[in-house]
Protein backbone atom coordinates (compact mmCIF):
# COMPACT_ATOMS: atom_id res chain seq x y z
CA UNK A 1 0.00 0.00 0.00
CA UNK A 2 1.08 3.42 -0.85
CA UNK A 3 1.83 5.69 1.95
CA UNK A 4 0.26 9.43 2.06
CA UNK A 5 4.15 10.51 1.31
CA UNK A 6 4.50 8.04 -1.37
CA UNK A 7 1.16 8.71 -2.94
CA UNK A 8 1.39 12.38 -2.92
CA UNK A 9 5.21 12.03 -5.01
CA UNK A 10 3.45 9.49 -7.42
CA UNK A 11 0.53 12.38 -7.97
CA UNK A 12 3.07 15.22 -8.32
CA UNK A 13 5.17 12.68 -10.98
CA UNK A 14 1.95 11.82 -12.82
CA UNK A 15 0.85 15.33 -13.11
CA UNK A 16 4.18 16.73 -14.38
CA UNK A 17 4.61 14.10 -17.12
CA UNK A 18 2.07 15.16 -19.52
CA UNK A 19 2.68 18.46 -19.05
CA UNK A 20 6.25 17.67 -20.63
CA UNK A 21 5.20 15.63 -23.10
CA UNK A 22 2.93 17.89 -24.01
CA UNK A 23 5.31 21.01 -24.00
CA UNK A 24 7.17 18.83 -26.89
CA UNK A 25 3.90 18.08 -28.89
CA UNK A 26 3.78 21.55 -28.95
CA UNK A 27 7.45 22.42 -29.84
CA UNK A 28 7.29 19.74 -32.26
CA UNK A 29 4.42 20.87 -33.92
CA UNK A 30 5.99 24.32 -33.78
CA UNK A 31 9.50 23.38 -34.54
CA UNK A 32 12.21 26.32 -33.59
CA UNK A 33 15.05 24.02 -34.59
CA UNK A 34 16.91 22.11 -37.21
CA UNK A 35 19.54 19.45 -36.32
CA UNK A 36 21.32 18.30 -38.74
CA UNK A 37 23.36 15.20 -39.29
CA UNK A 38 26.91 14.76 -40.52
CA UNK A 39 29.02 12.29 -41.98
CA UNK A 40 32.29 14.06 -41.33
CA UNK A 41 31.50 16.94 -38.77
CA UNK A 42 32.36 16.72 -35.46
CA UNK A 43 28.56 15.04 -34.20
CA UNK A 44 24.71 16.71 -34.36
CA UNK A 45 24.80 20.25 -35.45
CA UNK A 46 21.65 22.78 -35.10
CA UNK A 47 20.52 25.95 -36.48
CA UNK A 48 17.37 27.95 -35.68
CA UNK A 49 14.43 27.34 -38.29
CA UNK A 50 12.16 30.04 -39.16
CA UNK A 51 9.04 28.26 -40.58
CA UNK A 52 7.99 31.85 -42.28
CA UNK A 53 10.70 32.04 -44.50
CA UNK A 54 12.26 28.63 -44.60
CA UNK A 55 16.10 29.74 -43.44
CA UNK A 56 18.20 28.77 -41.26
CA UNK A 57 19.80 30.84 -38.80
CA UNK A 58 23.82 30.01 -37.60
CA UNK A 59 24.73 26.48 -37.64
CA UNK A 60 26.66 25.15 -34.54
CA UNK A 61 27.43 22.01 -33.24
CA UNK A 62 24.51 20.96 -30.62
CA UNK A 63 26.57 17.80 -29.91
CA UNK A 64 29.59 15.54 -30.23
CA UNK A 65 28.85 12.11 -31.40
CA UNK A 66 31.11 10.10 -34.20
CA UNK A 67 29.36 10.14 -37.89
CA UNK A 68 25.78 10.57 -36.90
CA UNK A 69 24.31 9.86 -40.54
CA UNK A 70 20.89 8.95 -39.92
CA UNK A 71 18.61 10.66 -36.73
CA UNK A 72 15.04 9.70 -35.90
CA UNK A 73 12.89 11.01 -33.35
CA UNK A 74 10.89 9.55 -30.48
CA UNK A 75 7.13 9.40 -31.51
CA UNK A 76 6.33 10.33 -27.97
CA UNK A 77 8.85 11.47 -26.24
CA UNK A 78 11.81 14.40 -26.10
CA UNK A 79 13.99 11.32 -27.66
CA UNK A 80 16.58 11.33 -30.48
CA UNK A 81 18.31 8.24 -31.41
CA UNK A 82 21.30 8.92 -34.11
CA UNK A 83 23.01 6.02 -36.10
CA UNK A 84 26.90 6.34 -35.73
CA UNK A 85 28.02 5.49 -39.09
CA UNK A 86 31.92 4.22 -37.55
CA UNK A 87 34.50 4.16 -40.26
CA UNK A 88 35.80 0.65 -38.88
CA UNK A 89 34.48 -1.89 -36.51
CA UNK A 90 30.92 -2.20 -35.74
CA UNK A 91 28.95 1.23 -35.38
CA UNK A 92 26.11 2.49 -33.14
CA UNK A 93 23.00 3.64 -32.39
CA UNK A 94 23.02 6.50 -29.78
CA UNK A 95 19.99 7.62 -27.94
CA UNK A 96 19.82 11.50 -26.59
CA UNK A 97 17.74 13.64 -24.30
CA UNK A 98 16.27 16.29 -26.40
CA UNK A 99 15.88 19.94 -25.07
CA UNK A 100 13.61 21.40 -27.80
CA UNK A 101 13.62 25.06 -25.97
CA UNK A 102 17.07 25.26 -26.66
CA UNK A 103 17.74 22.77 -29.21
CA UNK A 104 20.57 20.77 -26.54
CA UNK A 105 21.21 17.72 -26.87
CA UNK A 106 22.34 15.21 -24.15
CA UNK A 107 23.56 12.11 -24.66
CA UNK A 108 21.38 9.32 -22.84
CA UNK A 109 23.65 5.70 -23.95
CA UNK A 110 25.70 4.25 -27.23
CA UNK A 111 24.97 0.33 -28.01
CA UNK A 112 26.47 -1.56 -30.83
CA UNK A 113 24.76 -1.74 -34.18
CA UNK A 114 25.96 -4.88 -34.53
CA UNK A 115 27.15 -4.39 -37.77
CA UNK A 116 29.65 -1.58 -39.73
CA UNK A 117 27.62 1.37 -41.69
CA UNK A 118 24.75 1.70 -39.69
CA UNK A 119 23.01 4.01 -41.78
CA UNK A 120 19.59 4.03 -40.85
CA UNK A 121 17.77 4.30 -37.90
CA UNK A 122 14.17 4.18 -37.60
CA UNK A 123 11.55 3.74 -34.33
CA UNK A 124 7.79 2.18 -33.88
CA UNK A 125 4.76 3.98 -34.14
CA UNK A 126 4.30 3.72 -30.35
CA UNK A 127 8.36 4.67 -29.61
CA UNK A 128 8.48 0.66 -27.99
CA UNK A 129 11.51 -0.55 -30.15
CA UNK A 130 14.11 0.88 -32.48
CA UNK A 131 15.40 -0.58 -35.97
CA UNK A 132 18.72 -0.40 -37.35
CA UNK A 133 19.89 -1.17 -41.02
CA UNK A 134 24.09 -1.85 -41.25
CA UNK A 135 24.81 -1.03 -45.00
CA UNK A 136 28.26 -2.34 -44.50
CA UNK A 137 27.48 -5.09 -41.88
CA UNK A 138 24.97 -6.67 -44.13
CA UNK A 139 22.43 -6.76 -40.81
CA UNK A 140 20.01 -4.87 -38.93
CA UNK A 141 19.24 -4.88 -35.13
CA UNK A 142 16.63 -4.17 -33.06
CA UNK A 143 16.17 -2.64 -29.49
CA UNK A 144 13.88 -2.05 -26.94
CA UNK A 145 13.38 1.55 -25.64
CA UNK A 146 12.79 2.66 -22.42
CA UNK A 147 11.56 5.77 -21.24
CA UNK A 148 14.35 7.39 -20.23
CA UNK A 149 16.53 6.81 -23.78
CA UNK A 150 18.03 3.52 -22.63
CA UNK A 151 18.14 1.02 -25.27
CA UNK A 152 18.34 -3.02 -25.12
CA UNK A 153 19.37 -5.61 -27.73
CA UNK A 154 16.25 -7.35 -28.71
CA UNK A 155 17.71 -9.73 -32.23
CA UNK A 156 18.05 -8.78 -35.89
CA UNK A 157 18.91 -10.26 -38.75
CA UNK A 158 22.66 -11.16 -40.17
CA UNK A 159 22.59 -11.46 -44.12
CA UNK A 160 26.84 -11.79 -44.22
CA UNK A 161 26.83 -15.39 -45.74
CA UNK A 162 23.45 -15.91 -45.06
CA UNK A 163 22.17 -17.91 -48.17
CA UNK A 164 18.49 -17.59 -46.26
CA UNK A 165 18.76 -14.03 -47.24
CA UNK A 166 18.98 -14.37 -50.96
CA UNK A 167 22.03 -13.96 -54.08
CA UNK A 168 24.55 -11.90 -54.45
CA UNK A 169 23.33 -9.03 -57.45
CA UNK A 170 25.31 -9.07 -60.68
CA UNK A 171 26.87 -5.95 -59.87
CA UNK A 172 29.94 -7.09 -58.98
CA UNK A 173 31.71 -3.86 -57.48
CA UNK A 174 28.30 -2.96 -55.21
CA UNK A 175 26.88 -6.45 -54.72
CA UNK A 176 30.40 -8.06 -53.23
CA UNK A 177 28.10 -8.87 -50.34
CA UNK A 178 24.82 -7.80 -48.84
CA UNK A 179 24.02 -4.37 -48.38
CA UNK A 180 20.76 -3.49 -45.75
CA UNK A 181 19.84 0.28 -46.37
CA UNK A 182 16.56 0.87 -44.62
CA UNK A 183 14.20 -0.09 -42.02
CA UNK A 184 10.68 1.47 -42.87
CA UNK A 185 8.12 0.61 -40.37
CA UNK A 186 4.80 -0.32 -42.53
CA UNK A 187 1.53 2.66 -41.65
CA UNK A 188 -0.45 -0.25 -39.34
CA UNK A 189 2.86 -0.91 -37.21
CA UNK A 190 2.60 -4.54 -37.74
CA UNK A 191 5.43 -4.94 -40.73
CA UNK A 192 9.19 -3.53 -40.84
CA UNK A 193 10.66 -3.69 -44.62
CA UNK A 194 14.55 -3.84 -45.04
CA UNK A 195 15.80 -3.26 -48.57
CA UNK A 196 18.88 -5.50 -49.00
CA UNK A 197 21.08 -3.62 -51.92
CA UNK A 198 23.23 -6.28 -51.86
CA UNK A 199 21.23 -9.20 -52.55
CA UNK A 200 18.16 -7.71 -54.61
CA UNK A 201 15.46 -8.32 -52.09
CA UNK A 202 13.11 -6.48 -49.64
CA UNK A 203 12.64 -8.59 -46.65
CA UNK A 204 9.38 -8.14 -44.68
CA UNK A 205 9.22 -8.79 -40.99
CA UNK A 206 5.83 -9.08 -39.20
CA UNK A 207 6.73 -6.96 -36.03
CA UNK A 208 5.61 -6.71 -32.06
CA UNK A 209 7.11 -3.36 -30.64
CA UNK A 210 7.70 -4.13 -26.99
CA UNK A 211 7.99 -7.46 -26.96
CA UNK A 212 11.48 -9.00 -26.16
CA UNK A 213 11.50 -10.54 -29.61
CA UNK A 214 9.88 -8.31 -31.69
CA UNK A 215 11.07 -9.51 -34.85
CA UNK A 216 8.64 -12.29 -37.06
CA UNK A 217 10.20 -14.59 -39.64
CA UNK A 218 10.39 -12.68 -42.48
CA UNK A 219 9.39 -12.88 -46.08
CA UNK A 220 11.80 -12.29 -49.02
CA UNK A 221 10.46 -10.18 -51.87
CA UNK A 222 12.85 -10.06 -54.94
CA UNK A 223 13.19 -7.01 -56.54
CA UNK A 224 14.94 -6.45 -59.94
CA UNK A 225 17.72 -7.89 -60.65
CA UNK A 226 20.74 -5.53 -60.21
CA UNK A 227 18.03 -2.60 -59.08
CA UNK A 228 19.67 -2.17 -55.53
CA UNK A 229 16.71 -1.41 -53.68
CA UNK A 230 17.53 1.57 -51.42
CA UNK A 231 14.26 2.70 -49.42
CA UNK A 232 10.99 2.54 -49.36
CA UNK A 233 7.85 4.66 -49.12
CA UNK A 234 4.09 3.74 -48.33
CA UNK A 235 1.29 5.81 -50.14
CA UNK A 236 -1.27 7.13 -47.82
CA UNK A 237 -4.13 4.90 -49.35
CA UNK A 238 -1.81 1.54 -47.63
CA UNK A 239 -2.03 -0.31 -50.69
CA UNK A 240 0.82 1.00 -52.72
CA UNK A 241 4.53 0.87 -51.83
CA UNK A 242 7.29 2.90 -53.86
CA UNK A 243 10.87 1.36 -53.92
CA UNK A 244 13.86 3.62 -55.12
CA UNK A 245 16.64 1.77 -56.55
CA UNK A 246 19.99 3.06 -56.04
CA UNK A 247 21.90 1.15 -58.86
CA UNK A 248 19.66 1.35 -61.38
CA UNK A 249 18.10 4.76 -60.90
CA UNK A 250 14.84 3.54 -60.97
CA UNK A 251 11.64 3.65 -58.68
CA UNK A 252 9.12 0.75 -58.82
CA UNK A 253 5.61 0.72 -57.98
CA UNK A 254 4.59 -2.34 -55.06
CA UNK A 255 1.01 -3.70 -54.01
CA UNK A 256 0.99 -3.83 -50.84
CA UNK A 257 -1.73 -5.74 -48.42
CA UNK A 258 -1.58 -7.21 -44.92
CA UNK A 259 -3.75 -9.24 -42.95
CA UNK A 260 -2.48 -9.80 -39.00
CA UNK A 261 0.73 -10.93 -39.19
CA UNK A 262 0.94 -11.84 -43.03
CA UNK A 263 1.79 -9.01 -45.83
CA UNK A 264 1.95 -9.39 -49.42
CA UNK A 265 4.13 -7.14 -51.37
CA UNK A 266 4.00 -7.25 -55.58
CA UNK A 267 6.22 -5.81 -58.09
CA UNK A 268 3.49 -4.16 -60.52
CA UNK A 269 4.21 -4.98 -64.12
CA UNK A 270 5.35 -2.01 -66.15
CA UNK A 271 5.70 0.17 -63.20
CA UNK A 272 9.32 0.77 -63.72
CA UNK A 273 10.47 4.58 -64.55
CA UNK A 274 14.20 5.40 -64.88
CA UNK A 275 14.43 8.64 -62.67
CA UNK A 276 17.01 10.14 -65.17
CA UNK A 277 16.74 11.92 -67.75
CA UNK A 278 17.08 9.44 -70.97
CA UNK A 279 20.57 9.16 -72.37
CA UNK A 280 21.90 9.84 -69.21
CA UNK A 281 24.58 7.02 -68.21
CA UNK A 282 24.41 4.91 -65.06
CA UNK A 283 27.91 5.14 -63.93
CA UNK A 284 28.72 8.35 -61.15
CA UNK A 285 24.48 8.25 -61.54
CA UNK A 286 22.22 6.41 -58.99
CA UNK A 287 18.46 6.61 -56.85
CA UNK A 288 18.75 8.31 -53.41
CA UNK A 289 15.56 9.26 -51.22
CA UNK A 290 11.99 8.95 -51.84
CA UNK A 291 8.87 10.46 -50.19
CA UNK A 292 5.49 10.09 -50.80
CA UNK A 293 3.26 13.88 -49.97
CA UNK A 294 0.96 13.38 -47.12
CA UNK A 295 -2.22 13.75 -49.48
CA UNK A 296 -0.63 10.98 -51.69
CA UNK A 297 -0.59 13.24 -55.40
CA UNK A 298 2.64 13.40 -55.63
CA UNK A 299 5.96 11.53 -55.16
CA UNK A 300 9.55 13.42 -54.56
CA UNK A 301 13.05 11.53 -55.16
CA UNK A 302 16.53 12.89 -55.74
CA UNK A 303 19.73 11.00 -57.77
CA UNK A 304 22.76 11.81 -56.93
CA UNK A 305 25.80 12.60 -59.39
CA UNK A 306 23.04 14.31 -61.85
CA UNK A 307 22.08 16.04 -58.07
CA UNK A 308 18.61 16.29 -59.20
CA UNK A 309 15.22 16.95 -57.05
CA UNK A 310 12.42 14.96 -59.44
CA UNK A 311 8.84 15.24 -58.47
CA UNK A 312 5.95 12.85 -59.72
CA UNK A 313 2.34 12.89 -60.33
CA UNK A 314 0.58 9.94 -58.93
CA UNK A 315 -2.57 8.53 -60.70
CA UNK A 316 -4.89 8.38 -58.26
CA UNK A 317 -6.63 5.24 -59.73
CA UNK A 318 -3.36 3.23 -60.64
CA UNK A 319 -0.56 4.84 -58.43
CA UNK A 320 1.62 4.88 -62.07
CA UNK A 321 3.84 7.83 -61.63
CA UNK A 322 4.39 10.69 -64.10
CA UNK A 323 7.12 13.43 -64.18
CA UNK A 324 5.96 16.69 -63.67
CA UNK A 325 9.07 18.88 -62.55
CA UNK A 326 12.88 17.88 -62.69
CA UNK A 327 15.66 20.46 -61.18
CA UNK A 328 19.08 20.79 -59.47
CA UNK A 329 19.08 20.25 -55.93
CA UNK A 330 21.62 23.42 -55.65
CA UNK A 331 24.79 21.30 -54.49
CA UNK A 332 25.97 18.03 -54.47
CA UNK A 333 25.54 14.67 -53.84
CA UNK A 334 21.69 15.06 -52.23
CA UNK A 335 21.51 12.52 -49.41
CA UNK A 336 18.04 13.07 -47.91
CA UNK A 337 15.40 15.53 -48.69
CA UNK A 338 12.74 16.07 -46.30
CA UNK A 339 9.26 18.30 -45.76
CA UNK A 340 9.55 20.44 -43.06
CA UNK A 341 6.33 19.94 -40.65
CA UNK A 342 4.41 22.87 -42.36
CA UNK A 343 4.98 20.51 -45.85
CA UNK A 344 5.87 24.48 -47.09
CA UNK A 345 9.28 24.05 -47.52
CA UNK A 346 11.87 20.92 -48.99
CA UNK A 347 15.28 20.63 -47.92
CA UNK A 348 17.97 18.84 -49.25
CA UNK A 349 20.78 17.80 -47.41
CA UNK A 350 23.71 17.86 -50.23
CA UNK A 351 26.82 16.44 -48.28
CA UNK A 352 29.62 16.89 -50.90
CA UNK A 353 32.32 19.60 -50.77
CA UNK A 354 30.78 22.61 -50.56
CA UNK A 355 28.57 20.83 -48.43
CA UNK A 356 24.92 22.88 -48.21
CA UNK A 357 21.59 22.69 -47.00
CA UNK A 358 18.90 24.02 -50.12
CA UNK A 359 15.19 24.84 -48.57
CA UNK A 360 12.77 24.83 -51.42
CA UNK A 361 9.39 26.29 -50.87
CA UNK A 362 6.60 23.93 -52.01
CA UNK A 363 3.49 24.77 -53.21
CA UNK A 364 0.99 21.93 -52.09
CA UNK A 365 -1.46 22.51 -54.40
CA UNK A 366 0.54 21.98 -57.59
CA UNK A 367 3.34 19.43 -56.11
CA UNK A 368 5.83 21.98 -57.56
CA UNK A 369 9.57 23.68 -56.17
CA UNK A 370 10.36 26.69 -56.56
CA UNK A 371 13.26 26.55 -58.94
CA UNK A 372 15.19 28.74 -57.17
CA UNK A 373 16.12 27.60 -53.49
CA UNK A 374 17.86 29.12 -50.66
CA UNK A 375 21.26 28.01 -49.43
CA UNK A 376 23.40 27.75 -46.30
CA UNK A 377 26.61 26.53 -45.97
CA UNK A 378 27.20 22.89 -43.80
CA UNK A 379 29.74 20.67 -42.74
CA UNK A 380 28.86 17.10 -45.21
CA UNK A 381 24.98 17.36 -43.84
CA UNK A 382 23.32 14.03 -44.58
CA UNK A 383 19.97 14.32 -42.42
CA UNK A 384 17.76 16.89 -41.36
CA UNK A 385 15.59 16.39 -38.48
CA UNK A 386 12.96 19.48 -36.72
CA UNK A 387 12.73 19.64 -33.28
Amino acid sequence: MLTKSTRRQFLVASAALPFALRSFAQSSAEPRWVLLGTGDGKGIYRAPWNAATGELGAIELAVATERPTFLAMHPKRPLLYAANEAAKGDGGLSSFRVNAAQGSLELVQRVSSHGNGPCYVSVDHTGKTAFVANYGGGSMSAYTLGSAGEMADAGGLDCRNNPSCGVLGPVTDRQEAAHLHCTTVSPDNKFLLVCNLGEDAIEVFPISPGKKAPLGTPTRVQARVGSGPRHVAFHPNGKWVYCVHELDATIDLYDWSAHKHTASMKLREGSTIFTLTPGTSLPGNSGCEIIVGDDGRFVYTCSRGVDEIIVYRVDATSGLLTEQQRLSCGGKIPRIIAFDPTRKWLVSCNQTAPGSVTVFAHDAKTGRLSETPKTFAADTPMFVQWI
